[in-house]
């Protein structure tokens, strides 16, 4: 998920169990349960402290876990400290569904469900009785309604019709807005309570089927903005919302962080796959490449089942040396192709007009994303498959796009040959025009490209900032410096979170970085990124010079500890080697640093979900 200027909490993932307690029709095709127990509130989870249920976001949503003959038998997963490591099998089973409301008190809330042909949460919730028991966890994020915004757009077709809800009912007097939702007949318009002031636009399909409805994007083509600054919000199936994104953000040039637009489900051939209740269940085909690449214990080379193996091996080394997928999906991602086809340009010669690129160039691209499965052609007409669909969903675009500096960066992994047979530097990185600059010179050089790598971090610092500041050596202090990539945004969220604390926050330029002058002396320094790209002397004596005034230190980054078994980490390893000619740290690497520089109170924190790129803290105090 991209940035966003809607302030957001990130909360523990709990697995707890409720109960149906009531169900109520709200139009023929939307049923509301109400669900309550005693998990909703304080207590403890295998000797770990349970929080009371939160959602205070109008799109919050929780995964349930759907009741069926076989998850009674499964083990769902076990429950950490700030995260539940779920059973791959019984994700399966899971959907998430908006929190459409929750009572005063936390003890109950209620989420709707759409009634459609066939699909798992479907079934079982149209079957439901008072009295049955579900599991869910989450929400994981709550995030609240931006300020500084004059006007708010919302779209939804009837799966997102739960948010946009909860957001009529929730938006403070006076807010001024236009809600769009799509529903299938008359009978599913609902009357729900504001005290906004908005417009609100109730479009009927009829007898189109879901997910291949255009109203949405012409009304939204359709809507002049007022002045001012709006903020948008949609949510729907994935292909029928992506070019509402591209005119949104291109067209009209709202800011990204002004901007979600969220494919809450994707049309697929296969009816149970595709049910358009539910948020889009990535999670449970995470991590299923080369399951069964290995051979099984017992089995004989040459019997069948070891030939098998032994070709799913050779297939899977046979992916891993392809080098046209890399890059033509990012090609294709920053010139937006795929939300072109899904908004109607469909013509390799439209294509190229919208995109603004040589047509026999744009052939060239289509037919690799024909080859690759991405989209598909029927006589001159392109369209998306459903693995292209993913490209277009929500955030994958920002980590892709080739104009963003940061990411064309990472290309640096084609100088790696050179880099590590000559023993120098990178230089040759598409970002930067000055050579011979170490990391940090080149970033000081190159404002855009400093942005954009500070950018990057704060888009994954989102998920676990709170998490960082709420540490004892910062939440205690009356004294902060900031290192690394932490800047203004950090600075402002130590301010909201010690307001009446007087707290002093430092950002040392760069003489105080280069050890031209002293390090300000303070409680704690909290380093963000700060460590990244820079030599292992260069490192140890920019953290002696830290610690000489600051009398705790927290270190956060991206640490590659597992890189040998986590592809992502590993990638994180060598595109930081390539990048800045330094490889990426391991955490026991800094406490080792710290260690040899006399500090002997040192201890590594997990934070967060136990996944993204900042997954741990290094503390460091001094006596």
């Amino acid at each position: 998920m991209p940035r966003t200027s809607r302030p957001m909490q990130v909360l523990p993932i709990i697995l707890r169990e409720v109960e149906v307690t009531d169900i109520t029709d709200i139009t023929p095709n939307m049923r509301r349960l109400t669900v309550a127990g005693d998990d909703l509130s304080a207590g403890m989870v295998n000797g770990m402290p349970r929080p009371q249920f939160r959602s205070e976001g109008f799109d919050d949503h929780v995964k349930l876990v759907i009741p069926t003959p076989e998850t009674e038998s499964i083990d769902i997963g076990e429950q950490g400290e700030f995260r539940f490591n779920w059973n791959r099998e019984a994700l399966n089973f899971t959907r998430d569904y908006t929190v459409r409301s929750i009572a005063a008190d936390s003890s109950s809330f209620t989420f709707d469900v759409v009634r459609h042909d066939s699909g798992l949460a479907s079934d079982w919730a149209f079957d439901a009785a008072v009295g049955d028991s579900l599991n869910f966890a989450g929400p994981k994020t709550c995030s609240g309604i931006s300020e500084g915004i004059d006007f708010h757009l919302l779209v939804a077709d009837e799966t997102a019709l739960p948010a946009v809800g909860r957001w009529l009912e929730t938006a403070p007097a006076g807010t001024r807005g236009h809600i769009i939702v799509e529903v299938a007949s008359t009978t599913d318009i609902q009357e729900i309570r504001t005290e906004a002031e908005v417009e609100i636009d109730w479009l009927v399909r009829g007898s189109t089927a879901p997910g291949e409805s255009t109203l949405l994007y012409e009304a939204v083509q359709n809507i002049a903005l007022p002045p001012g600054r709006t903020y948008a919000w949609c949510a729907g199936e994935a292909l029928t919302v992506a070019p509402i994104r591209r005119h949104l953000r291109r067209d009209l040039g709202l800011p990204k962080e002004d901007v979600e637009v969220l494919g809450y489900w994707r049309k697929v051939s296969t009816v149970k796959d595709s049910e358009p209740a539910a948020h889009e269940n990535t999670e449970a085909a995470a991590g299923e490449k080369g399951e069964n690449a290995e051979v099984a214990a017992g089995e004989s080379v040459g019997s069948p089942e070891a030939s098998d193996s032994s070709q799913n091996i050779v297939s899977d080394v046979h992916e891993m040396t392809e080098i046209l997928p890399p890059i033509i999906t990012r090609i294709a991602v920053t010139l937006g192709i795929g939300d072109l086809i899904a908004g109607g340009a469909t013509t390799a010669e439209a294509i190229a007009a919208q995109a603004g690129i040589d047509p026999d160039g744009a052939r060239v691209v289509l037919t690799a994303l024909c080859a690759l499965g991405l989209l598909t052609r029927e006589g001159e007409n392109y369209r998306n498959t459903q693995s292209g669909a993913v490209l277009i969903g929500d955030g994958v675009g920002d980590g892709l796009n080739l104009d963003d500096p940061a990411a064309r960066d990472l290309f640096s992994i084609v100088n790696l040959l050179d880099l590590i047979r000559g023993g120098g530097r990178s230089t040759a990185t598409p970002t930067s025009a000055t050579e011979f600059l170490v990391w940090a010179e080149r970033r000081a050089a190159d404002a855009t490209l400093d942005a954009a790598h500070r950018s990057r971090t704060l888009e994954h610092l989102q998920y676990v900032l709170d998490i960082i500041l709420d540490l004892d050596p910062i939440a205690s202090a009356s004294s902060i410096a900031l290192t690394g990539d932490a800047g203004a945004e950090v600075a402002a969220a130590l301010t909201r979170k010690a307001t009446e604390a007087g707290r002093s926050i430092h950002s040392p330029g760069l003489r105080a970085h280069a050890g031209e002058e002293a390090w300000p002396v303070v409680d704690t320094t909290l380093v963000l990124a700060g460590l990244t790209g820079r030599s292992r002397e260069d490192a140890k004596a920019h953290l002696a010079r830290i610690l000489a005034s600051s009398r705790s230190l927290v270190i956060v980054e991206p640490f590659t500890d597992d890189a040998e078994a986590d592809d992502h980490q590993a990638e994180e390893l060598v595109a930081t080697f390539a990048m800045t000619g330094n490889a990426s740290w391991t955490s026991r690497e800094v406490c080792a640093c710290i260690t040899e520089l006399g500090v002997e109170s040192v201890e590594v924190v997990d934070i967060g979900w136990g996944f993204g790129r900042f997954r741990s803290a290094v503390i460091a105090r001094r006596p």
